[in-house]
């Protein structure tokens, strides 16, 4: 009996260990306006993720990679998400050498995101989300599609279609570009995503 215990205990110490040690952080970098209650990445922050996955908010290109360099250290999976201007930030991240099994560019600045990357080689698999009548003019629906081919099969696009009402600032949280305050599908394809990685 003693022995069949120490046998186990020698087991889990040896084998489950690094196991136990696995899960995944999920980054999150908000937009323009900062880590304030209303973006749509810190609204929605104990949604994101789910068991096993730890959640930063950080609104530093190089926190972020230190974070992720730090995380993947452990053993865990990364996860950048940025949201509008928050997309350059993880952008910056992973120039500056951030560790990212996965990105999540949420009403994305492509255009932006693709100058500051210079090469699709510098991108993880990345999950665009992104809704089909955002009116802001820094995050066109349209650039989605040229990043899509840019990337060379690295990233693909989840649209989220939900309706709501004209606001006075279409780059804010509160339209189009911000899900209406619609959050479930945006949060559902980026959950799917971290689960993937």
């Amino acid at each position: 009996m003693v022995r069949t215990l120490m046998f186990a205990w020698l087991v889990l110490t040896v084998f489950a260990g690094p196991v136990f040690a696995q899960g995944k952080t999920a980054i999150l970098m908000p937009g323009a306006g900062g880590a304030v209650p209303i973006d749509f990445l810190v609204r929605n922050q104990n949604r994101i993720g789910g068991p096993g996955v730890s959640v930063i908010v950080t609104t530093s290109a190089g926190e972020a990679a230190s974070l992720s360099k730090s995380e993947a250290a452990k053993g865990r999976k990364v996860v950048l998400v940025g949201m509008s201007r928050g997309t350059i930030d993880v952008a910056s991240a992973i120039a500056s050498g951030a560790k990212a099994d996965g990105v999540v560019l949420v009403s994305g600045a492509y255009d932006n995101v693709r100058a500051t990357l210079g090469a699709p080689s510098a991108l993880p698999r990345t999950l665009l989300v992104h809704h089909r009548n955002d009116e802001c003019n820094s995050t066109p629906p349209a650039a989605a599609a040229s990043f899509i081919a840019w990337s060379g099969g690295k990233a693909y696009v989840s649209w989220i279609s939900n309706r709501g009402s004209l606001v006075p600032n279409p780059c804010g949280p509160r339209g189009a570009h911000g899900f209406f305050m619609k959050d479930g599908a945006a949060v559902s394809a980026i959950n799917g995503f971290i689960r993937s990685r």
